[in-house]
């Protein structure tokens, strides 16, 4: 089992919450790129698509059923997630699965930080800029947050 983080809104910061909340509920994770590459499994070395990173093609081919997932909404961590699903590609945009998220992955076991931490005031703020990110580094606040919340 891996720890992973990510984003759940396209290039909309205003909406962030809202994308972030529909994607739970509809048990996905995913994005969506501005000038869609394809599927990323045809992908195998770089250089990579303008827009596509190694990490976003890490989701694709690394990520695994069972991993966690710390989905972040504004720099503050929002829900834990399990991964329960392959990766999924889709060529064209379903209304149901937000236009915007082409790439994506099933996901169970939503638990909500705000749940957890019930002061706001005590959330955990970590910078995020990425999309998608494994994590590695069993230091990092993000890892260290997973870990003692299993």
């Amino acid at each position: 089992m891996a720890y992973w983080r990510m984003q759940l809104h396209p290039t909309d910061p205003s909406r962030a919450m809202m994308h972030t909340v529909q994607s739970l509920a509809s048990n996905l994770i995913g994005f969506g790129f501005n000038h869609d590459p394809g599927d990323l499994m045809r992908l195998s070395t770089p250089p990579f698509p303008p827009g596509v990173t190694a990490h976003d093609l890490a989701f694709a081919t690394k990520m695994a059923v069972g991993d966690r997932v710390l989905v972040m909404v504004h720099h503050f961590p929002f829900a834990l997630a399990t991964v329960t699903g392959e990766y999924n590609y889709i060529r064209a945009a379903d209304p149901g699965l937000h236009e915007w998220m082409r790439h994506f992955r099933r996901v169970q076991d939503v638990r909500y930080y705000a749940d957890r931490i019930t002061d706001a005031h005590k959330w955990a703020e970590i910078v995020m800029t990425g999309t998608v990110q494994p994590l590695t580094e069993p230091t990092s606040a993000s890892y260290q947050l997973i870990a003692g919340w299993e």
